[in-house]
């Protein structure tokens, strides 16, 4: 279950911490972020669900560090996560590539016109509300095959930046 607090002492902080009130927890780990620091909290796991009840009313609300503990049954991912499976679109045609890491300065026909080689029919640049480029685009093909070629474009240096392609999955 999530342990929140505002701990930077390590994992094994939380393990001696479940194993001094009498509960021995089988794996007790800080989540971190993608930056490398602490999210605030962590996951302590125990072998049974019986000894996990007991640890989360004994530790919940106890006061650690200046901060009552808040301790819960982990709910598993949330929303944002990152998906363990991955969900078609029903729209999904292959046949559209998501170009990402595009110069502000990049207009439609230009993008079209650089992926012209691997058979581009149009091409779109999103757009901010204030009509500024947000930096990313779709090119379309006629086939899925075209679109797959247009993959090798990844890396490439177009207006002065390295682009990013990929598939585009909603499209």
């Amino acid at each position: 279950f999530p342990l929140q607090v505002s701990n930077k002492q390590g994992s094994h902080f939380f393990f001696n911490l479940f194993s001094g009130g009498g509960f021995i927890p089988t794996e007790a780990n800080i989540v971190m972020g993608r930056n490398g620091r602490s999210r605030g909290y962590g996951l302590v796991t125990f072998a049974d669900a019986s000894v996990a009840d007991s640890a989360m009313n004994v530790f919940n609300g106890q006061d650690f560090q200046g901060r009552a503990l808040i301790v819960h049954e982990d709910r598993g991912a949330t929303r944002g996560s990152s998906k363990t499976e991955e969900t078609v679109d029903p729209n999904f045609t292959g046949t559209s590539v998501f170009v990402n890491n595009l110069a502000w300065s990049t207009t439609e026909d230009e993008l079209k016109s650089f992926f012209a080689a691997h058979g581009a029919v149009s091409s779109t640049i999103a757009l901010r509300k204030d009509g500024k480029s947000r930096g990313w685009g779709t090119v379309q093909f006629s086939t899925q095959e075209q679109a797959q070629a247009a993959l090798s474009m990844k890396g490439q240096e177009f207006g002065g930046r390295m682009i990013e392609c990929l598939l585009d999955k909603k499209a």
